[in-house]
């Protein structure tokens, strides 16, 4: 082991967040020593509640040893093509769905093919010319074909996720994979210098001490907090308070609903056994309602990680609170620094972070500026939103957890069609653009009706798996 290599990690919190870090670092730094202690999952932890996986969610099962078919026999697990939004805004319904619309024309966007069909009155719905929005819309799923010509052969899917199964679930393999678990609450934190803990103090007698510490306890950020306490506040994003609960039921559909409210909105996710339900809104007086406030931190600071909530807290509008903790552990571990901590190491990682987050400030804002029926909300909004009405153009962003596909789906769902067509898209005839749209229109509709119910699929596939 190299002699700045880090040596031992201790890991605050016992929840999705807490056991997915130990595992990924356990894979990543298989010769240092792992410890979990698993504080009780705060309720305000919002990753560790929430449902939806982002198809990235793959790739990080790939990382821990977390077998996808395995999740979806044992009913942890069900596909997520999409999430279907109603009467948002004006009583406009779309899909918001994962993977590209249509097909581009050399280096034509098809959203700019679409547009001039809009324009000459001949286009349909956007979601239509998308495989995941006739899935979701047909409550069905079947896998991405591996014929790349194939209309089903690009789409992209995630999964929703029984938080108390999956929690189960990750607990198990890290006692596979000897992790360290102790079951107490951190009682404080010893400072060895500014920006730096010592050690964790779990009792009067029992005291945990490591190269580096992983904050993930949720809301309060009781690592973090000690050590930086400044949290950037997000005004854009209205949502106060939160009321979660769940229904048995037998409802098996791999696309979520989230509706409008006069106050907010109201989401269900179904999860096969049961659905899981949240209310979001503003000033209600409701005493089981989740105090809500979105926001994040700086994530790295001295030997201190911020993952989750202790580091960035959004609504779950789109399901990407398990994605940022995905995607901040895969960053975490690209640029792994020494023990020593190296302030130029933490600031390209903090630097990345703020661009990753940025982009879901935006996109979560938009969502709700919109829906004000005012064009406010961060700088960067405004420019990319200004971009797209004008032209259809969407500013270039590094370390980009959202891609252009998941732009264009919820600025156009949103109800903002750009005012001009890129003159690339004018070289493209319309009558063969709109012939060709038509075709892959139809296909994705026909073949969504004739595939199986989704609850018929799922069967067959644990099955044979």
């Amino acid at each position: 082991m190299s002699e700045r290599a880090i040596r031992s990690v201790a890991i605050a919190g016992g929840g999705i967040v807490g056991l997915s870090a130990a595992l990924a670092f356990r894979q990543a730094l298989p010769r240092a020593t792992i410890t979990v202690i698993a504080i009780p999952v705060d309720p305000a932890s919002l990753a560790d509640r929430m449902p939806t996986a982002w198809p990235s969610v793959t790739h990080f099962h790939a990382l821990i040893g977390v077998d996808e078919p395995d999740l979806l026999r044992s009913g942890i697990a069900v596909h997520h093509v999409g999430t279907i939004f109603d009467d948002w805004p004006d009583g406009r319904s779309w899909v918001h769905g994962f993977g590209p619309h249509g097909k581009p024309v050399g280096s034509v966007h098809f959203d700019q093919i679409w547009l001039q069909a809009h324009n000459a009155g001949n286009a349909r719905r956007y979601e239509e010319y998308s495989a995941a929005g006739a899935l979701s819309r047909a409550g069905k799923f079947v896998h991405p074909s591996r014929d790349p010509q194939s209309v089903l052969g690009s789409f992209r899917y995630g999964l929703r996720l029984d938080p108390e199964l999956y929690h189960s679930r990750l607990r198990d393999r890290v006692s596979e994979l000897g992790v360290r678990l102790i079951d107490e609450s951190v009682k404080s934190v010893v400072h060895a210098e500014a920006g730096r803990v010592a050690a964790l103090l779990l009792n009067d007698t029992q005291r945990v001490e490591a190269d580096l510490f992983v904050d993930c306890t949720g809301p309060t950020g009781l690592l973090i907090g000690s050590v930086d306490g400044l949290f950037d506040e997000w005004p854009s994003h209205p949502a106060s308070q939160l009321l979660i609960d769940s229904v048995e039921s037998d409802a098996l559909t791999p696309v979520a609903r989230v509706t409008a409210t006069r106050s907010g909105w109201t989401a269900e996710w179904p999860l096969g056994a049961r659905t899981l339900r949240c209310a979001a809104g503003c000033g209600c007086d409701i005493p089981e309602a989740i105090a809500f406030r979105a926001g994040r931190r700086t994530a790295w600071t001295g030997n201190v990680l911020a993952l989750g909530d202790s580091a960035i807290a959004i609504d779950p509008l789109l399901g990407l609170n398990l994605a940022l903790v995905h995607r901040a552990i895969f960053l975490a571990l690209e640029l792994l620094p020494g023990r020593d901590f190296n302030p130029l190491e933490l600031a390209e990682f903090n630097r990345r972070w703020f661009l990753i987050t940025d982009q879901v400030r935006d996109l979560m804002a938009l969502f709700y500026m919109r829906t004000r029926g005012a064009l406010s909300g961060p700088a960067s909004l405004v420019h990319r939103v200004d971009q797209y009405e004008h032209r259809g153009r969407l500013p270039f962003q590094e370390d980009e957890l959202l891609n252009r596909d998941d732009w264009t789906s919820a600025l156009l769902g949103m109800g903002i069609i750009p005012r001009n067509v890129d003159p690339a898209a004018s070289t493209v005839p319309l009558d063969q653009a709109t012939a060709a749209m038509n075709t892959i229109a139809d296909e994705l509709a026909a073949f969504a009706s004739r595939a199986p119910a989704y609850p018929d699929y799922l069967a067959r596939i644990t099955r044979a798996s």
